[in-house]
């Protein structure tokens, strides 16, 4: 337990006199250990504190310092873990706490919301849609409650379990457990070849692998592709990892402005279900096309692919891409790898199936700031920026996410507002790039969406790849798409042994069913798909608290990725105290000053841009 400043500054005079002709008063020890106002609402020492130990005042979000670091005033922050060293812990000061406006949280403890429809209000005042939410402690009077109890077996699995893969066709969690429900198979968390995961099920339809793929327009394919090159005045507008709760509000703001963007699509990730045959995301992304914005892929699961084989990382295009045909009759030419992670072979998969590898130069960093008190910060990214730039010699392409609720209702009015004020249109990828629309996708057939003279080659014939054309077509599923939606999908029996898992992509699969809705997927049992190509265990870790451990962290290449992976370090954190709760979170806490700090000190010797190998980096 950090010792007060007063016992602190008493202990250090007492030692001055024996040292010095004039020892140091009190008074003068409260001025060297005078802490600085916050200027961008971080706070105290530890997590994202960041060892500066500013203090919250008036000036900031909110008086008190929350125990991760953020100054604020709602019970978040002035509640349980408050550090009263670096601020009030009373709610502004005046005795009260005020009543949050993350629609996220609910109950008594929070104003009495009410989360939104479909999700329940967890004992601690959280809206979702897990067990964590609904089971013991969920607050009926806020939320829907008991979706069913956690049908986890308690068996271990994983790279911390010696390999051990699931059976009976459960999923093996991030935290090394074997189960069926969301927490266990969500993908990008469920350990892949591990187990059955969401991301195992496949799209209906005829695969997409040997269609032939000609090069369509002069936008480079499989290369880099930061910025808009020469078109002064636009901002490319893009929207990562949805459609999700928010999506739908998003489309209506941008159309408040006369806005198009681009919205890079997951096919199945955080558990949302797979996107076409969940009626609530098949009808907004085909709003999307209506309103006139640009569909492109972000893969079908959030899979980082530069820890993926070349023929896994087709499967997550292709799966995607089976999808997108589904909803849109289409499919896209851009894409933007999750955790901007592509390294060659990526890249030289990309170009095979025609995708123009899309990232940004105008990063709002809006995942690190999510809610109201933080997303602040995001909006000063985009005003430095923008306020900074001149519309006639200028571009930009950007980047948000709109899984969150703080991206889609805080930071998109005013990020659009920044452009009006400086001269600059919202625009989509395609239009950012000089790109007619024409080439932005390609149909079933392999042509362009729209018949375009730009064709002037081939780049995947139809023997695209014959590892990625067998499995996907042999693991289609006969379903039926509708707004119920029963899916039928793929699995297939394992053969491979607990210290040599294998990817469940590429499988010849037995079939079984699985019910997806709008905030929850439930996994009826299938069994690990058998691989044609075997991909190497995750990183092992021996991390653990209670039923929480470590994940791996993933490899990068890149700044961007490294940062990516200093803020998956504190969220990870933040799933070992909840999974801890009323236990001792020591371990947590060391993971975080230890692990996370040395994310973040190797990032920063890394810059903000260009290279930068986790491979260099020793934890």
């Amino acid at each position: 337990m950090r010792a007060s400043t007063a016992s602190l500054i008493g202990a250090l005079a007492a030692f001055s006199s024996l040292v010095v002709a004039h020892p140091l008063t009190d008074a003068t020890l409260e001025n060297l250990f005078k802490r600085a106002v916050s200027p961008d609402n971080t706070c105290g020492f530890a997590y994202n504190g960041a060892g500066n130990n500013y203090t919250c005042d008036s000036t900031t979000a909110g008086t008190c310092c929350s125990q991760y670091g953020y100054c604020g005033s709602t019970s978040d922050y002035c509640g349980t873990g408050c550090q009263s060293d670096f601020g009030s812990c009373t709610g502004g000061g005046d005795g009260t706490v005020t009543t949050p406006v993350d629609p996220l949280l609910c109950g008594a403890t929070n104003g009495g919301n009410s989360c939104a429809a479909g999700l329940c209000c967890s004992q601690y005042g959280y809206c979702g849609n897990t067990t964590d939410y609904c089971d013991t402690g969920c607050q009926s009077t806020y939320g829907t409650c008991d979706t069913g109890a956690d049908t986890g077996s308690d068996t271990l699995c994983g790279p911390m379990n010696n390999g051990a893969v699931c059976g009976n066709g459960e999923c093996c969690s991030p935290a090394g457990y074997c189960g069926t429900t969301e927490d266990y198979c969500k993908s990008p968390d469920c350990l892949v070849g591990y187990g059955t995961c969401d991301a195992s099920l496949t799209p209906a339809g005829a695969s997409t692998a040997s269609i032939p793929r000609p090069v369509l327009g002069s936008v480079p394919y499989g290369a880099d592709i930061y910025d808009c090159g020469n078109n002064p005045g636009v901002v490319g507008l893009t929207f990562d990892d949805g459609p999700y709760l928010y999506t739908n509000d998003l489309l209506d703001i941008l159309a408040s402005y006369g806005a198009k963007a681009t919205f890079f699509i997951t096919g199945n990730n955080n558990g949302k279900g797979s996107i076409d045959t969940t009626a609530a995301w098949t009808s907004v992304i085909q709003r999307m096309i209506a309103d006139g914005h640009q569909v492109a892929s972000h893969t079908w699961s959030h899979a980082n692919l530069s820890s993926y084989s070349a023929a896994d990382q087709e499967t997550e295009m292709i799966k995607n891409e089976m999808a997108l045909r589904n909803i849109i009759g289409k499919i896209p030419t851009y894409m933007r790898p999750p955790y901007s992670e592509c390294n060659d072979v990526c890249k030289s998969t990309m170009t095979k199936l025609g995708y123009h590898v899309t990232y940004f130069d105008l990063d709002t960093q809006d995942y690190l700031h999510t809610t109201p008190e933080t997303q602040q910060l995001s909006k000063d990214v985009v005003h430095n920026i923008l306020s900074g730039a001149n519309s006639a010699t200028d571009d930009y392409l950007s980047i948000e996410h709109d899984i969150h609720d703080q991206s889609v209702h805080n930071l998109t009015g005013y990020f659009l507002d920044q452009m009006v004020a400086y001269g600059f249109k919202a625009v989509t990828a395609g239009t950012c790039l000089g790109d007619p629309e024409a080439n932005w996708y390609r149909d079933a057939s392999g042509t362009s969406s729209v018949s375009s003279s730009s064709s002037s080659s081939i780049i995947a014939s139809s023997t695209l790849s014959s590892s990625i054309s067998s499995s996907v077509s042999s693991s289609i599923s006969s379903s039926t798409s509708s707004a119920t939606t029963t899916t039928t999908s793929s699995s297939a029996t394992s053969s491979s042994s607990a210290s040599s898992p294998v990817s469940s992509s590429t499988s010849t699969p037995t079939t079984a069913a699985s019910t997806s809705s709008t905030s929850s997927t439930t996994h009826v049992a299938t069994t690990p798909a058998t691989s044609t190509t075997t991909s190497a265990a995750p990183t092992s870790t021996a991390i653990c608290a209670g039923k929480w451990c470590a994940k791996p962290t993933k490899p990068f290449t890149k700044s961007t990725g490294c940062w990516g992976a200093y803020a998956d370090c504190y969220i990870d954190v933040s799933a070992c105290n909840a999974k801890n709760w009323g236990n001792d979170k020591s371990t947590c806490n060391n993971y975080g000053q230890n692990v996370c700090k040395k994310i973040e000190k190797f990032c920063g010797n890394c810059g903000w841009w260009g290279a930068c190998n986790s491979s260099d980096m020793k934890l």
